[in-house]
């Protein structure tokens, strides 16, 4: 299982803050996401759009952006923890 942690109004659209995601022997962020959107619909859209992340949400794998890894073929396993911002707004 793999930890997903939200943040700000995706935590708010969930109605958890932490949450167990399954994912396959040899999963990726991107089944990960999918995963999230199956369990929590309210994410549909936001955290994964046409099959990929919108453009201002942060993905972080273990504290690292995915932007900086593989993107949404990241791989994930067991005991990871996947982190999402949405987009923040201000000054």
């Amino acid at each position: 299982m793999v930890i997903v942690r939200l943040y700000a109004s995706f935590r708010q659209l969930a109605g958890v803050r932490d949450m167990e995601v399954a994912v396959p022997t040899e999963g990726t962020v991107r089944d990960v996401l999918r995963q999230l959107v199956e369990l929590r619909p309210a994410l549909a859209g936001r955290v994964l759009d046409n099959g990929k992340v919108p453009k201002f949400v942060l993905v972080f794998v273990n504290g690292r952006d995915i932007r900086h890894l593989e993107g949404l073929d990241t791989p994930v396993g067991a005991d990871d923890e996947v982190t999402i911002f949405p987009p923040l707004a201000g000054g």
